[in-house]
């Protein structure tokens, strides 16, 4: 029978085995955003990568922020960060960037940085950047490494080391482009020269944004995620034959958001808490000038239509601008007044140097071309109805069999005064997330039908870690659907169920750009792990301004252990080795897996909640080499760097 932790909410309180026990929860949070220096605004976040990129002990910040000038922000050590990005890089700042990682790939005790590109929607050619750390300076090495891949629609990578030779290889994870087959994602193996070639076997097609690494079999495997199957492919590290996977479970986490692998059940091997959502359309009201609505719709299928009726103060005129979000749209695709007229027209503008097109058109209640709306029965052509409905005075707009699509209306010359659906929040009937948890037994997953936690609200990112030391693992997510953020959500582990902490213990945030990713860090060093949201947005105002939210761990009373490794006969990051740590009779395991999730590094050192101990009876590392080390009585309360060789040459 496999034990797995079950979610469970009642007026914050928890049922466990037939008790109930009151949530006095622990963990807390403080914004430190500001008192921190982490004030630049983020055009697109996207997601954030931790490594100590000067070598000082304290952790750095690198945030590739989309489409716009990145930013690494260098910790200080007294709990505040400089961005200093033009003292150390030379790079491009106007990139379609999305993932990135750091490590030593070279073996020479420094952290160096790759970085993926989306190729603007997978329909250009980027060479993707690869910044080796050569004295404190990021040089983009990518095109003389081999990693240039000009076509790969990037997301992102995944530092191994698949044949266990001591130098990390790279998988690089890139989305299917949409209208041809260049680019497929790829393994490239590294040679004894520092350069990297692809692997015929593991370059492939896929749909996925991202890869992991994960314990279980009495191995290690790398898994790859799909947009609808999870996993899409299984593989043991060093074997390119994919491990069968039945198809009953992956038919069960479509729209897949992120997964975080950690040990949630004690038995010493890794479990996946899958994060899907399933596609969210939603609406919103600028704030400020309450004169534009901007629509994000998905998923409108040709047997069923949503609604959109706006209501305005004064004269009645529309400006609408429509951009497609996968396929563009055409202008014939919108159908004016009750004969369906096409009037509007492809238009094209220059943002931020790069050519953006959209459909423009204008809209009176005057012209009488505009009046009405086509008949629903003869609503056939997937597009767009608008049209105004002159005895209830209002424009209505009504979307049937299209594809995934932004529109913006803008009223000419007056305020909304009330922007209203057809009663279902304009096609959110699938607004929420769900949290499920897959587990490996006698080489198959295992899904508990049972267990879940269907979310009120749709989340992006999941981060796992022991927040308040007691441990076991805990729960952090981000939320937001198509346009606007929602508040996030903290679920604390007491006594093997999940439990919401009210306000997310302080971390529940909330900003007028789009929700993005967390990554999880103890950026100050005192053995409680923090949180870096990082929020995003689109092309225009309101939605293209987001921020950081630097959320400290307020901590407690409980003790930690942190482990640092160094490798000497495998690579000097220890990625793929595996600790176990016993403290109070009680034994925890991590994979030195890089830190790596959806879009995001987290801290990749490895920590351990210790409750009350103040002492550790003992510490296993099984190293990739095959090299075990054995250490007993360490004391609690320290970062642990435990060499693999201490007598190592290239230490």
């Amino acid at each position: 029978m496999i034990k797995l932790i079950k979610i469970i909410t009642y007026c914050f309180t928890v049922f466990s085995l037939g008790s109930i026990q009151t949530l006095n929860a622990e963990i807390a949070f403080e914004d430190q955003t500001k008192s921190a220096g982490l004030t630049t605004t983020l055009r697109a976040g996207y997601g954030s990568a931790w490594g100590d990129f000067n070598g000082d002990g304290w952790l750095d910040i690198w945030v590739g922020n989309h489409t716009n000038r990145p930013q690494l922000y260098i910790n200080n050590g007294n709990g505040t960060f400089t961005e200093r990005l033009k003292e150390f890089w030379e790079g491009n700042s106007f990139r379609d960037a999305h993932g990135g990682a750091w490590a030593d790939f070279d073996n020479d005790g420094d952290q160096d940085l790759i970085e993926l590109y989306g190729n603007r929607g997978g329909k250009a050619a980027d060479d993707k950047a690869f910044y080796v750390n050569n004295a404190n300076k990021l040089i983009d090495e990518a095109i003389v490494r081999g990693l240039n891949d000009s076509f790969g629609r990037g997301r992102t990578p995944l530092w191994l080391d698949w044949n266990n030779d001591g130098l990390l290889d790279l998988y690089m994870v890139n989305k299917k482009r949409p209208l041809d087959d260049l680019g497929p994602s790829r393994l490239m193996l590294q040679e004894k020269d520092g350069t990297f070639n692809a692997t015929p076997e593991m370059t492939k097609q896929t749909i996925g944004e991202f890869a992991q690494l994960a314990y279980f079999d009495s191995a290690v495997h790398l898994l790859t995620s799909g947009w609808v199957f999870y996993p899409q492919d299984l593989y043991r590290l060093g074997d390119t034959t994919p491990l069968p996977i039945l198809e009953e479970p992956r038919h069960k986490f479509r729209y897949l958001q992120d997964t975080a692998v950690a040990d949630f059940d004690g038995n010493l091997e890794d479990n996946l808490l899958v994060l899907h959502t399933p596609t969210v359309s939603s609406w919103i009201l600028d704030p400020k000038t309450r004169r534009q609505v901007t629509v994000d719709a998905h998923g409108i299928s040709s047997i069923e239509k949503g609604s959109l009726n706006f209501w305005l103060q004064g004269p009645t005129k529309l400006a609408i601008r429509v951009y497609g979000a996968f396929d563009p749209w055409t202008p014939s695709m919108i159908h004016v007044g009750e004969s369906g007229s096409n009037l509007a027209e492809l238009v094209s503008e220059v943002v931020r140097g790069q050519l953006r097109y959209f459909i423009k058109l204008k809209l009176d209640a005057t012209n009488p071309e505009m009046s009405g709306i086509v008949n629903l029965g003869l609503q056939t052509l997937p597009g767009m109805y608008v049209g105004w409905v002159p005895h209830i005075g209002q424009w209505r707009v009504e979307i049937r069999g299209a594809d995934a699509f932004r529109a913006k209306f803008g009223a000419i010359d007056a305020e909304f005064e009330k922007v209203v659906s057809d009663g279902r929040e304009f096609w959110t009937k699938d607004l929420s997330s769900k949290l499920v948890m897959l587990s490996r037994h006698e080489g198959e997953f295992i899904v508990d039908e049972n267990f879940g936690y269907e979310l009120t609200d749709s989340c992006r990112s999941v981060a796992v870690g022991d927040f308040d030391n007691d441990m076991d693992l805990d729960v952090y997510l981000t939320c937001a659907n198509g346009l606007r953020n929602r508040y996030n959500v903290l679920l604390e582990n007491v006594d093997g169920a999940f439990v919401p902490v009210p306000d997310a213990g302080g971390a529940s945030t909330r900003n007028i750009g789009k929700g993005g990713k967390v990554s999880v860090a103890d950026y100050d060093n005192d053995g409680y792990l923090d949180l870096l949201v990082t929020d995003g947005g689109e092309l225009e105002y309101p939605f293209n301004y987001g921020r950081q939210f630097l959320l400290r761990n307020k901590g407690g009373s409980n003790q930690w252990l942190k482990i640092d490794l160094i490798g000497c006969q495998s690579n000097r990051d220890g990625i793929g080795a595996r600790v176990v740590v016993t403290a109070g009779g009680k034994q925890q395991a991590r994979l030195q897996a890089g830190g790596i999730r959806n879009g995001v590094q987290d801290d990749r050192r490895l920590h351990f909640g210790l409750a009350n101990n103040s002492m550790v009876e003992s510490v296993i590392v099984e190293w990739p080499s095959g090299i075990h080390t054995n250490l007993t009585d360490l004391v609690a309360g320290k970062i642990h760097v435990i060499r693999e060789d201490p007598g190592c040459a290239r230490l």
